[in-house]
């Protein structure tokens, strides 16, 4: 049996209640009706006081309307409910109760100081309002920390249940750091930077902003994966330097980052924005929609820190109320256990939704969470030196545009401590990372996320590093897909950084992720049973702990590993691995396992080669078509026939990835779209430069560097003459193509400096080399993916290599490589290349295909060019934004 303390809304207060009948008579009193949560809590308090909890639970139902709070409702140990009789505050069933943080600005009016008309633009002049809020009796607005990484932006403007945006240009986006003005230094590992930050800015725009009470930057300024909030110190307009008010960030400044300014009045010009002088105390607002009709959109400001707090309560239920306008974070909840903020719709508020530390068993569940200052929902719990597991819970939760002050390191869901739980969830639409975990034995599954990371670039969708006593976090059942980074320049799927060990990416469907799984110089991770398709590269591997800056594999990494207790038990019975791990090189990524997994379309790895060797491979399907059941339709589940199971893959149940509709689900249907593809639309060449191959018989070309069985002309000659990157170089290496049916034929004829011969020793880019791509141009019909791009590399010295770069598969770059034909000459003043390319080998059929989208490029150390047949706007081996060879038939 459920007794509810039913609550009614009335001029925005709690109106009478009672409690129904229960097993033993429970007297309200008769004082006057219940007009607060605290009234009600107080009812519940005093029913507990004069006996036990009934059989059942217990609830209190707060009816349709909106409830001010100016304090949080709180909730300590003597509110709790038990397991056989929990208790729940919860809204009216199909009724929207809102619990408010803020206060409706309603005291809106023309502008008419002429000072302030002057400051702003032209346009803006006449639809911008102005409110005074002291006359209100609001004369706190909240801390101006905004140049801490953590800090929150303090009083916001909402307006029709949006975060309205403080005034800033450009309105969109960035403008560029053009140059530095201070002086450029090296940092730890030998980068340039500038520790002051005095910046050249591009064209006239920030002189506008000389004379602004409070003008402040928020940048880039030296990682995409790190931002900070500067207030303005000084603007030359003469010489277009910008310098900034210490604390400098952290990691200095450099050109080529990017900015904007905000909290500028002058640039209040476009509907949506807005801007406080604190000192008057007046706000000034251009309203979306009509001026005349503000009120209707119920601008609100923020006001309370929090909005509910829990402290050391046990089994209470928040349930089915709208939590909004607060400046802090909306829920918090430590110790205690069994307790739920279900169904809820949090929005609006400055810092987190829900922030749950300590406890156990408690959790965030069925929520819609928006438009956050900084994160979702924030997990901490545990004992990590027993590894007693807290069992938080995120589940079955939709987040979404969340890190609306504090752009990095603020997740849809973070994850700290041992043994919680983040599943089922939604995650889209953010800045940076959809989960960041520390700690140990998490588990993460059956969630989608999509259209995160888009202001960054190293960074990742899923995210940990740096600490060696992190194990055994899974990550399972989860499908990501469009996640492609800031302006479409790549960024990570799961991210284990700096040299992370001892985790589990197993059973996930990734499509369209760069570097989908990443093992970043760690060791003892599996990557298992995962679909990838279109994913540039599937996996990564490297071994940054063997580089010279070792990521803090001798330094900073085996003090963190000590903490914890690792050669005891229960650690060295739960990760066996670390008990010898210090005294096993553990600079180097050993151990590292990738079995049965299936990748199509985009490119296999990019597994460095001190790596390789220390890895193992098993029974991975990177050639041929896996059989989904519609790839089209992006139904990634495999038909029976498909030949992954006979190499040992396991079915995902992609039916259960996701959001479930049950009684706790705040809204259903959920709608969602992936983000647009920010990367800079590219055109394919309307007349792509052709190179005709000659037609030869069979065995008339012999591959031995010498150019005198070819039938050329060097009018025909195809000529490396653009410059890729680097110095132009004003040698022009020349090229011939031939066909014989089979096999294409290549002559490149490379120009020498008399005085500098040709490098021969290093790796690749630091010797002089050749490299040509191309790929089979008739493309199945029955795969979702397009063909792979072959790269070949041939050396002055006679070497020739096949490499993945492009995203041919180790076998399918192996096949090729065995299949050509290479040799090289230095004399006469050129280094001359042959090949012979069988067509076959790269799945080829010479009888249907015409011409073959193709690239060349020289890579010259005598003068630091690279010099290709055709630029592509991108990578040289983009072959389809590159030229054709056309197969002489």
């Amino acid at each position: 049996m459920t007794h509810t303390i039913p609550l009614a809304a009335t001029t925005c207060l709690l109106m009478s209640a009672a409690l129904e009948a229960a097993p033993a008579p429970i007297v309200v009193s008769a004082d006057g009706p219940f007009r607060s949560l605290e009234q009600a809590r107080d009812e519940v308090r005093r029913v507990k006081a004069v006996g036990a909890l009934p059989a059942g639970a217990l609830s209190v139902e707060v009816q349709k309307g909106v409830y001010p709070l100016d304090k949080p409702f709180e909730l300590t140990a003597a509110d709790a409910g038990t397991a056989e009789c929990p208790i729940t505050y919860r809204a009216q069933a199909g009724a929207e109760v809102r619990l408010v943080g803020g206060r409706e600005v309603t005291n809106f009016a023309p502008v008419t100081d002429p000072e302030v008309l002057a400051r702003l633009d032209e346009t803006a002049r006449g639809h911008v309002l102005q409110a005074d809020l002291k006359a209100l009796g609001i004369t706190d607005y909240g801390k101006q920390d905004w140049n801490t990484g953590k800090g929150v932006a303090g009083l916001e403007l909402f307006f029709q249940d949006r975060p309205m945006t403080l005034a800033r240009w450009p309105n969109d986006g960035f403008t560029p750091i053009v140059d530095m003005a201070s002086p450029v230094v090296k940092n730890g590992r030998g980068q340039d930077m500038c520790k002051e930050g005095w910046i050249v800015y591009e064209g006239d725009r920030p002189s506008r902003w000389i004379g602004e009470k409070d003008g402040w930057v928020h940048g880039y300024w030296y990682h995409d994966w790190s931002d900070q909030r500067h207030p303005i110190e000084s603007i030359d307009p003469e010489k277009h330097v910008l310098k900034v008010k210490p604390p400098y960030h952290y990691y200095g400044y450099r050109k080529d980052r990017w900015f904007y300014g905000f909290n500028l009045l002058c640039e209040l010009d476009s509907p949506g924005e807005w801007y406080l002088d604190r000192e008057a105390g007046l706000l000034y607002f251009w309203p979306p929609g009509e001026a005349g009709n503000v009120t209707a959109g119920h601008p609100t400001v923020s006001g309370a820190e929090t909005l509910i707090a829990m402290k050391d309560a046990s089994h209470v239920t928040v349930r089915g109320f709208t939590l909004e306008a607060c400046r802090g974070t909306a829920v918090t909840i430590s110790g205690g256990t069994g307790n739920r903020v279900a169904g809820c719709v949090i929005r609006n508020v400055g810092a987190w939704a829900a922030r749950l530390g300590s406890g156990t068993a408690n959790g965030v569940l069925g929520c819609d969470i928006t438009d956050t200052g900084l994160g979702g929902v924030y997990l901490e719990g545990g004992d990590r030196k027993t590894l007693t597991p807290a069992g938080l819970y995120a589940e079955n939760n939709h987040i979404y545009h969340y890190s609306r002050w504090s752009r990095m390191y603020q997740a849809g869901v973070q994850c700290n401590g041992v043994g919680n739980r983040v599943a089922h969830n939604l995650i889209h639409d953010a800045p940076h990372q959809a989960i960041g975990f520390a700690g140990n034995d998490h588990v993460f599954e059956y969630n989608e996320i999509h259209s995160v990371c888009h202001e960054s670039n190293d960074a990742g969708a899923v995210y940990s590093g740096c600490n060696w006593s992190y194990r055994n976090n899974v990550f399972q059942y989860n499908y990501m897909h469009h996640v492609t980074g800031f302006r479409g320049k790549g960024c990570v799927g799961v991210y284990l950084d700096d040299i992370l060990s001892g985790h589990v990416i197993s059973n996930n469907v990734f499509w369209k992720v760069t570097r989908a799984a990443f093992i970043g110089g760690g060791r003892d991770n599996i990557v298992e049973n995962n679909v990838f398709v279109d994913c540039t590269p599937a996996l990564h591997i490297d071994a940054r702990g063997m580089g010279t800056y070792n990521y803090g594999a001798t330094t900073s990494q085996p003090p963190k590993l000590k903490e914890m207790p690792y050669q005891d038990s229960p650690w060295k019975d739960r990760y066996p691995q670390l008990v010898g791990m210090l005294e096993d090189e553990p600079e180097k990524p050993k151990n590292n396992r990738v079995a049965h997994n299936i990748c199509v379309g985009g490119r296999w790895d990019e597994v460095s080669p001190q790596a390789k060797p220390l890895t193992i491979f098993e029974s991975n399907l990177l050639d041929g078509d896996p059989l989904f059941v519609d790839a089209a339709k992006q139904d990634f589940r495999l038909t029976p026939e498909s030949p992954a199971f006979q190499l040992g893959f396991k079915a995902i149940p992609v039916e259960k990835i996701g959001l479930y509709q049950d009684e706790l689900r705040a809204s259903w249907p959920v709608q969602h779209e992936p983000l647009p593809n920010q990367e800079p639309a590219r055109a394919k060449k309307a007349n792509p430069p052709k190179h005709t191959a000659i037609r030869v018989a069979p065995g008339s070309i012999t591959i031995d560097g010498e150019p005198d069985d070819w039938p050329r002309d060097a009018a025909t000659a195809l000529r490396c003459a653009e410059a890729a990157c680097g110095t132009p170089s004003k040698y022009i290496s020349t090229a011939w193509a031939a066909f014989d049916g089979a096999a294409l034929y290549l002559l490149v004829v490379n120009p020498l400096d008399p005085a500098k011969p040709p490098k021969t020793a290093g790796a690749w880019g630091e010797v002089d080399a050749m490299e040509l791509a191309f790929r089979n141009p008739v493309q199945s019909k029955s795969l979702c993916y397009t063909n792979p791009i072959f790269n070949l590399r041939g050396f002055p010295d006679g070497k020739t290599e096949s490499v993945c770069d492009a995203g041919a598969t180790t076998e399918q770059a192996r096949q090729l490589g065995a299949a050509v034909q290479y040799a090289a000459r230095i004399a006469d003043g050129c280094w001359t290349a042959e090949w012979r390319i069988s067509l076959d080998a790269a799945g080829i059929d010479p009888a249907v295909a015409k011409e073959l989208p193709f690239n060349l490029n020289i890579r010259r150390i005598a003068d630091n060019s690279w010099m290709v047949w055709t630029t592509t706007g991108g990578a040289i081996w983009e072959v389809d934004y590159a030229g054709l060879i056309v197969l002489n038939k």
